[in-house]
């Protein structure tokens, strides 16, 4: 079904309002939800809504804390949410490495004791707003076992990349590290397909393509298992652990010598922290020369000749721009069983408002 903007907008922010979001939230958290929604990744937007008032509901995420900044340097930040809200978190911290990387190149602000904060690429393109390039990535609940294991032991770290270009529509890489995002191994599961190569393990072990031993509620968009999400093979698992490194590690969210039980709504472990990087693109040229280089990589890259079984060649973020001026048009397209749990969630922070 189709769904005006200003409707999904004023959902999200009626149950932002509802857990005593202040002005700036709300629009954090609103922002956050609809841009997921608007660039596809639904998942991440109006499928996470139900999932993050659980959050709520649990005294896992909070708004109105106060983001501390613990250590400050030019060039880098450590941030403590203090449970707060993962979008407004994440957007404090590139924020602030923005400004940073207007003063030094580059700016890395990392963030411990946050919660989930949704789609990563808001962060990064928030960067490209700025004329930056921008790096986002996120840790949180523990989904993905090793390359090789079969228990749980990361999120499955997603990680967000955003590079302007000119004439051509900006490269963004979003995505999960692991083989599969939570919510797209969910999907599959109630839609009764296999995944697209082998992505989960069961609890005997096996690694599987059949969601369905893994997953055990295929309604919930952050379903207990009965087993773990893989990585995507060893190269893939380096991704995880670069994640793992650069966020859970290095802001000090995680130090692997216990496993606390943060994520009380689904009693499993979870470490939330983001790490969010601007790189000021005038430190090392001109704008207008990298986004020329960048445009005629794009432009070379794309027309390219196509392999059997494709069409073109494509780039990460091409078409994006299109797909959302049609949402923002024609409504957001979005599954039926969705926008019902959207509704019921609604009508039940309404009466109990």
């Amino acid at each position: 079904m189709r769904v005006p903007v200003a409707d999904l907008r004023a959902a999200y922010e009626a149950l932002a309002r509802s857990r005593g979001a202040d002005a700036e939230e709300t629009e954090l958290y609103a922002h956050g939800l609809l841009r997921a929604d608007l660039r596809g990744h639904h998942t991440q937007g109006i499928g996470l809504a139900p999932y993050l008032d659980e959050l709520f509901e649990a005294g896992v995420m909070h708004f109105g804390r106060t983001i501390e900044t613990v250590r400050n340097s030019a060039a880098t930040a450590l941030l403590d949410g203090h449970s707060e809200a993962g979008h407004v978190v994440a957007a404090r911290a590139m924020d602030m490495a923005i400004g940073k990387a207007r003063e030094t190149g580059i700016g890395l602000v990392t963030a411990k004791r946050s919660s989930d904060c949704g789609m990563v690429a808001n962060y990064a393109l928030q960067a490209l707003d700025a004329g930056m390039i921008g790096i986002a990535m996120s840790t949180g609940p523990i989904l993905v076992a090793p390359w090789g294991g079969r228990q749980a032991q990361f999120c499955t770290n997603p990680l967000a990349l955003a590079v302007p270009a000119g004439a051509e529509e900006p490269i963004v890489i979003d995505m999960a590290t692991s083989a599969n995002s939570m919510g797209g191994v969910v999907l599959a599961a109630r839609d009764g397909r296999k995944l697209d190569g082998i992505q989960v393990v069961d609890a005997e072990g096996r690694y599987t393509d059949e969601p369905l031993r893994v997953i055990l509620d295929a309604m919930d968009r952050e379903s207990r298992m009965a087993g773990a999400l893989l990585p995507a093979g060893p190269k893939g698992f380096g991704m995880v652990l670069l994640v793992e490194l650069l966020s859970a590690l290095l802001s000090g969210e995680r130090d692997w010598q216990s496993e606390e039980i943060s994520d009380s709504s689904r009693d499993r472990a979870a470490f939330y922290s983001q790490t969010c990087i601007a790189i000021s693109v005038e430190h090392f040229q001109a704008p207008d020369v990298f986004a020329a280089a960048a445009d005629r990589m794009i432009r070379t890259l794309t027309a390219s000749p196509a392999a059997e079984g494709f069409e073109r060649v494509r780039l990460h973020g091409g078409g994006a721009a299109a797909r959302e001026q049609d949402y923002r048009e024609n409504g957001v397209l979005v599954r039926d069983e969705e926008w019902a749990m959207l509704e019921t969630l609604l009508a039940r922070r309404s009466a109990q408002a």
